[in-house]
């Protein structure tokens, strides 16, 4: 199978296109390799390869072509879990070809070794978790619940920055929890309490009242992740202030939030649309490497940073 699969891979890097795929179910095969192995921290990575069947939603990094679903055979050396993503090249005229390809995957292995404490978000993916820049740096927010009687709390170190974007975030998804959370029980908000906490770490250093309210979007994207089953896109960063009806409010100093995904290689930033003109006056070579998508609406936002497949609902 390994010769089959270089023999793909050359010829389609030569003659396909390139794409990034998310992960929808994965089971190993033969003997090449288990689950077990996927998880040993050998330093050789040459030694610790499994073969597996994937089924993929590949995005062709040409975004102007429509994603497309692909069951593939292939190897991978890192475990990998539902709604992760894998470099992959494809045929554009036989959608059937597609093949991962697993040296990027173990480059980007070793780039997350070196790097690990500017990546977390990258291998740090669970439910109810987002990031979003804040005072230069990016940080994760976290939505936790426990049996109540339908309050929001933030802990009193974060409640400074974060209880008003919060407690405006959780109000728009409970007025809107029909539409954005159509299989949660309607009675859920009046039975459970929900906290907002940064996952770990302290507050950044200089940030500002504008800065939390900046991490709204974040806060519902989390929120919607927690109680809908979807996972925020491991390489998403989000940010914007939310109004009641839905709008993202253009945030201060976008470059710095720019500068604060990219340093801690996020690929993608999720932005309020009024941010995009900011965006266009700043020099392409601060651009590079992450993607800028615009939204009018956190719904907008939410249908970019929250993966497609539900893993479970609440």
């Amino acid at each position: 199978m390994f010769f089959k699969h270089k023999h793909l891979l050359k010829d389609l890097r030569e003659h396909g296109r390139e794409g990034n795929a998310e992960i929808l179910s994965m089971r190993t095969i033969g003997e090449g390799g288990n689950m077990r192995s996927a998880w040993s921290s050998d330093e050789d990575l040459t030694t610790t390869w499994f073969d597996c069947w994937m089924k993929l939603l590949v995005q062709p990094v040409d975004r102007s072509q429509p994603p497309f679903e692909a069951t593939v055979k292939s190897r991978v050396h890192t475990l990998k879990w539902q709604g992760s993503h894998v470099p992959v090249w494809y045929d554009p005229e036989d959608h059937s070809r597609v093949v991962v390809d697993y040296e990027a995957d173990v480059e980007n292995k070793m780039h997350l070794a070196a790097h690990s404490d500017l990546l977390m978000h990258r291998h740090d993916s669970r439910l109810g978790l987002a990031w979003t820049p804040l005072s230069g740096e990016l940080v994760p927010v976290e939505v936790t619940a426990a049996t109540g009687k339908g309050r929001l709390t933030v802990p009193r170190k974060w409640s400074a920055l974060l209880e008003e974007p919060a407690q405006a975030a959780f109000a728009y998804v409970r007025a809107n929890t029909a539409r954005l959370l159509p299989e949660l029980d309607a009675s859920w908000f009046t039975k459970n309490d929900v906290q907002v906490v940064q996952a770990y770490g302290n507050v950044p250093v200089g940030a500002t009242v504008a800065d939390g309210h900046a991490a709204g979007a974040a806060v519902v994207a989390a929120l919607v992740s927690y109680l809908g089953g979807h996972l925020v896109r491991p390489e998403v960063a989000v940010t914007g202030a939310v109004t009641a009806t839905g709008e993202l409010v253009p945030i201060e100093g976008f470059g710095e939030a720019l500068d604060a995904a990219k340093h801690s290689y996020a690929t993608v930033l999720v932005a309020p649309a009024g941010n995009q003109a900011e965006a266009t006056k700043i020099g392409q070579r601060r651009r590079q490497g992450v993607e800028l998508v615009f939204a009018g609406q956190v719904d907008e936002a939410l249908h970019k940073a929250l993966a497609r497949r539900a893993l479970k609902a609440r």
